[in-house]
């Protein structure tokens, strides 16, 4: 599916688009992947929701190399 699935909904039929349309929630960052993953348990276990950690991407500035 994918970013062509939403591309196709968008495209297809834009009345139905918002009964198709799903909408992501990003809690933040954490400084470490202890503490990122006590609070995706603690999510998960209060809310029952899925919970991905991921390392997020940090960009070097030109400056530093």
């Amino acid at each position: 599916m994918g970013d062509n699935h939403f591309q196709e909904a968008h495209n297809s039929n834009d009345i139905n688009f918002t009964q198709k349309q799903r909408y992501r929630v990003i809690t933040g960052a954490f400084n470490d992947k202890v503490t990122a993953n006590q609070i995706a348990a603690e999510i998960k276990e209060r809310y029952g929701l899925t919970v991905y950690v991921i390392p997020e991407q940090v960009k070097r500035s030109s400056s530093s190399l």
